[in-house]
């Protein structure tokens, strides 16, 4: 009985471990999802702002055309600079993820087999015993 106590703890532990890690990787996802968002948003104003740019004089006369050019390669650059950390985030979350569902996995695999072992044992012990009654 002391091996399924400790497999039933350690099966608890893992379980706890488990959902630990799950639940850091979530914002992360979260992050990343609105980061691409943004990057989606800014190509869609480029592209409606492409046709006004171009048929507008008057703004490539005052150079709102480069500021503009400028404003948005300086935002696509820090919206990818910070999808780059998020994603090596996602990345040593997501490890972290994986080993604790391994160790998660492994308790419940061996927990599984101990049951079974036990029941194997007991089921053999009341067979000799019915054997033993002639």
């Amino acid at each position: 009985m002391k091996k399924d106590k400790m497999l039933a703890q350690m099966k608890s532990v893992t379980n706890a471990v488990y959902l630990r890690e799950h639940a850091k990787v979530k914002p992360i996802l979260d992050r990343e999802a609105q980061l691409r968002g943004k990057l989606t948003m800014l190509k869609q104003q480029v592209e409606d702002s492409r046709e006004i740019l171009n048929q507008s004089h008057e703004m490539k006369a005052l150079g709102v055309d480069l500021q503009w050019q400028r404003w948005h390669t300086n935002a696509r650059r820090d919206i990818n600079q910070e999808l780059a950390q998020v994603t090596a985030q996602k990345l040593r979350a997501m490890d972290k993820l994986r080993h604790a569902f391994g160790r998660k996995h492994a308790v419940e695999t061996m927990e599984a087999q101990n049951k079974s072992e036990a029941k194997e044992k007991r089921a053999k012990m009341l067979f000799d015993r019915l054997m033993n009654l002639d």
